[in-house]
This record gives structure tokens, sequence and C-alpha cells, in this order.
């Protein structure tokens, strides 16, 4: 029989049971903390996920606040052409609501003879800024005035009317007989004012014409031509070409024929919607250069064509700018140039003839 062994005799690292059963309820703890620690981490990655993606779509889903482009105001133009419209026919009327919303303070013209100048068209040809919000616009005016009044007749017209009957017919006057009306082109320049407020976000609430209409001349025509002007100074008589281009023109101004065979394989040039002419004929026919009697293929050649076109009001003569490409030993037209394109090297290869057309300068022009 072994001896039964007291308290100090165990060994001292031997766990006694009551410390074995603490130690394990810790260690369930433990373990417990831990998984849940383990499916916290779990969790917490998809939820950050999610909150990663949505957040960018929130944000993107905020419209974003509108940026004010710059606002471009174009000159009143027609609103000139109106004004002098309804001011030319307010002649002999007492007052013109319209007119008057437009220009407060200025006098409408007075009637002294028994019939009144017809207006027919008003068109701005110029504009021109003053300073500050204020265009000078300039507008021809279309008119028709009555017969020249007798010279015995008394009348408070007759004079001026009777001083101005010359052998010579006036500029911008169509010539009449002592009973036919007058066709004129009168230009009036007027300043149109463009009135703001704080609140309109510089957009204009009000346009307002300062004075009474200034007649002045006509805009001047230019001395040269512009540098960008084709020149054509070789005459083209007889031959392959001419017969090319009388027979394109007549095809396309009469829809007699086939215009298309004459053109090149890539060229594409639609005929007008309705020919209505009877009889094409070929006037003149110039070109930049020398014709060469055998060209290289891919040639290129500027000519201007003037034609006569007939119908049963009459001839129009019409002048066509045309170029040519050369194509196994023949002419092709390529091209139907707008008038006053910028030159090709004439003769040259395709890859040498495409020179840029002349960027268009608003100044001057007729809007």
């Amino acid at each position: 029989m072994k001896p039964t062994s007291s308290r100090r005799d165990r060994a001292p690292d031997t766990p006694s049971p009551i410390a074995s059963g603490t130690d394990l309820r810790r260690s369930r703890v433990r373990t417990m903390l831990m998984y849940g620690g383990v499916w916290a981490a779990l969790a917490a990655g998809p939820l950050a996920l999610a909150v990663a993606v949505a957040v960018p779509q929130m944000a993107s889903s905020t419209p974003a606040a509108p940026v004010a482009a710059p606002l471009v105001i174009a000159p009143p133009t027609g609103y000139a052409e109106n004004f002098v419209d309804l001011w030319l026919r307010s002649a002999g009327v007492t007052d013109s609501p319209a007119l008057r919303a437009m220009a407060p303070g200025v006098d409408l013209p007075k009637v002294t003879a028994a019939k009144t100048a017809k207006v027919e068209k008003t068109v701005a040809v110029r504009s021109t800024p003053m300073g500050g919000r204020t265009w000078q616009v300039t507008v021809a005016a279309t008119l028709v005035l009555p017969p020249a009044a007798p010279q015995g007749d008394s009348s408070p017209q007759a004079a001026p009317q009777s001083s101005s009957q010359t052998p010579a017919p006036r500029a911008g006057v169509s010539p009449q007989g002592p009973d036919d009306p007058a066709r004129v082109v009168r230009y009036f320049a007027v300043q149109v004012s463009m009135v703001r407020s704080g609140g309109s976000g510089g957009a204009p609430d009000s346009l307002v014409i300062t004075g009474a209409p200034a007649q002045v001349s006509a805009p001047a025509a230019l001395a040269d031509k512009d540098p960008s002007t084709k020149t054509y100074g070789s005459q083209v008589t007889d031959g392959p070409l001419r017969d090319t281009v009388s027979g394109f023109l007549t095809a396309y101004l009469s829809g007699v024929g086939d215009s298309t065979r004459y053109l090149s394989p890539s060229a594409r040039i639609p005929v007008p919607g309705t020919a209505a002419y009877s009889k094409v004929a070929l006037t003149n026919l110039m070109a930049t250069s020398t014709v060469p009697t055998s060209p290289q293929d891919g040639a290129v050649l500027d000519i201007q064509a003037d034609v006569q076109a007939s119908d049963s009001a009459g001839d129009w003569p019409l002048e066509y700018p045309l170029r040519l490409t050369a194509r196994a030993g023949r002419w092709e037209i390529s091209v139907l140039a707008p008038a006053g394109a910028a030159p090709a090297s004439s003769l040259s290869s395709p890859s040498s003839s495409g020179a840029a057309a002349p960027s268009f300068n608003p100044t001057g022009a007729s809007r």
C-alpha cells in the first residue's frame, strides 16, 4: 500500500483541479473573443467596401454648380433694320407706337406730296462698335420714289424733284421717264444702345435708338482685288478642255444630258433643284496658267467659265470657277469652287493641290 502523499509532496507545477477549471473558463472566454474578433474583421471588410463604393456615387450624384459661360451679344443689326423700315413707312403718320417703343424721342418724317415713297426692303450692311454698349449700324434701304413732279408744279416737292432731273441718271437711281417711279438705294446710319440692369445676369434688358437716322454714303468699293483672289490670265480657246467645260455647264444648267460624265470619280456636284434654262452658251473661258496639250495624270488646273443662260424671262450672265484634274490624258471637273477661293498650285500633283481657303474676316462685312 502506497503511502498517501501530502500536499507539500506534490510537484509545484501540477495545477490544482480548482485552478484548472478557472483557466478553462478563461480559455473559453479568450476563444470566444478571438472568434468574435475574426468574425468582426470578416464583416468589416465587405462593409468597408460597400461604404467606399457608395460614397463616391453619392458624391457624383450631387450636381455640380453650373459654370457661367461668357455672354456673347451680337450687334443689334436686325433691330436697326426694323427701326429704319418703320421710320421710312411712318411718313405722314401722326404717331407710331411700335416706332416710339424703339426710339421715344425721334421725329417722324413728313409727307409733302400726294404719293409717298414705297419701302421695298431694308438690309444692315455694316455694324461698328462705338464703345460702351452702343453700336452704329448702317442700313441700306431700297425705296421706290413717286414720279417727278412737272416743271410747272408749284408744290413744295416740285423744286427738289425738278432740280434733280439731269440727262445722266444719279448714282443709285434707276433711269426713268417723267411718269415712271424711281428705284433708289439710300444708306442710313443709326445708333443703337443696350440698356442692362444688375439683376439681368448680363442679358440685355432693352435696346433703344438714341437719335434719328443719318443718311450716309454707300460703302466704298475695294480699289484692289483681295490678294487671295485667283488670277485667270490665260485665255482658253478651242480644245478638249473647253469642250469638257461647255458640256458640263450645259447639262448642269439645262438638265439636258448627264453632267456626271464630265466629273472625276471622287467628285460630287449636285445639280440645281430646277433646271429651267433652255439655252446655255459658254462665252469666255480663262485659266490660271497655260493649258498643256498632254497633261500628266493628277495635274490640277483652275479655270473661270463665263456663260450666258437663257430662259423665258431673258438672258442671265453667270460665272463659274471650276477646278479640273487630269486623268488618262483628259481633263475632268473635280470641284465647283466658290469665287475667291485660295488658288491651288496650277498643274500640280494632288498632294500639293489642297491649298487652304482664306479665313473670312468679318471686318467690313455686310453683317
